[in-house]
């Protein structure tokens, strides 16, 4: 039988579960496909897979901290590098090759970054929209009024209902 943990005492390691779920995830699997695949069962196989990613999310600063990727480290050995990223695009003219261009990789600098914060979890976290905070926009059209006379001498164009 296994020791109950305390409150506050975090989980370091992940589970072989957790590893399995994380590879299917990271091959494109769907979360409940990864979950069925890495041994999580029952019928909400969503539900569960949720669950789990949910743990590694709150155990994922411990363990980059523990194999040397802190913020620090992330962004000078790893994304300053990619800043200088390029790519090779390829201009062809009849279908033979007709020139080659080495330009900057701004998809590759953007998802890099995206994905390192994400995982540290140094965004800010999004404020919900309340309901209550919606606005509505006026507006004022500056026409002159008619004079009162001028409508007092018109005839009526619609007939008023009378009710009896």
């Amino acid at each position: 039988m296994a020791k109950p943990r305390k409150a506050n005492q975090a989980r370091r390691h992940l589970t072989p579960r957790q590893v399995a779920l994380a590879k299917r995830l990271l091959d494109g699997a769907t979360i409940t496909d990864a979950a069925r695949d890495a041994g999580y069962s029952g019928k909400n196989l969503a539900q569960s897979g949720h669950q789990a990613l949910k743990a590694i999310r709150l155990n994922m600063t411990e363990l980059l901290d523990e194999i040397g990727l802190t913020e620090r480290a992330l962004i000078e050995k790893h994304l300053v590098p990619l800043l200088s990223a390029t790519t090779t695009k390829v201009f062809q003219h009849k279908g033979e090759v007709s020139e080659t261009r080495k330009v900057s990789d701004n998809d590759a600098r953007l998802k890099a970054l995206d994905l390192a914060f994400r995982l540290r979890g140094s965004y800010a976290a999004k404020e919900q929209e309340t309901t209550g905070e919606r606005g509505v926009k006026v507006v004022v059209i500056d026409v002159p009024r008619p004079k009162r006379s001028a409508l007092e001498n018109r005839a009526p164009s619609l007939p008023v209902p009378t009710y009896r």
